[in-house]
């Protein structure tokens, strides 16, 4: 059964982005929104590291576009994540029968 992990936390400001990860596993999904956008920028030391393992355990990676928009991110984000907007935030919720926030 999959998981919805909603990290909505800055990766400087905490350890929500390295707590999800590591409960997450194949077949869940992590949605970055808020701060917790800062994570999907491409070349971050730590998160970009975390993502990318992530992605090769086959943790589905989301960010919030009205997020990135608001922050100017758009141009910098790690390629393995793929935006969604308020729409795809509800999809997300339906697909995963479990959801997990991380603050």
């Amino acid at each position: 059964m999959s998981t919805l992990h909603i990290v909505s936390t800055a990766p400087t400001a905490g350890t929500a982005l390295a707590d999800a990860l590591r409960v997450a596993g194949a077949g869940d999904t992590l949605l970055l929104t808020g701060d917790g956008v800062y994570a999907a920028v491409a070349h971050a030391p730590g998160p970009s590291q975390l993502l990318r393992e992530a992605a090769a355990t086959g943790v589905q990676l989301y960010a919030l576009l009205p997020d990135i928009d608001a922050r100017g991110l758009a141009h910098r984000l790690h390629p393995g994540v793929r935006l969604v907007d308020d729409n795809g935030f509800v999809e997300l919720t339906e697909r995963c029968p479990r959801t997990a926030s991380w603050f």
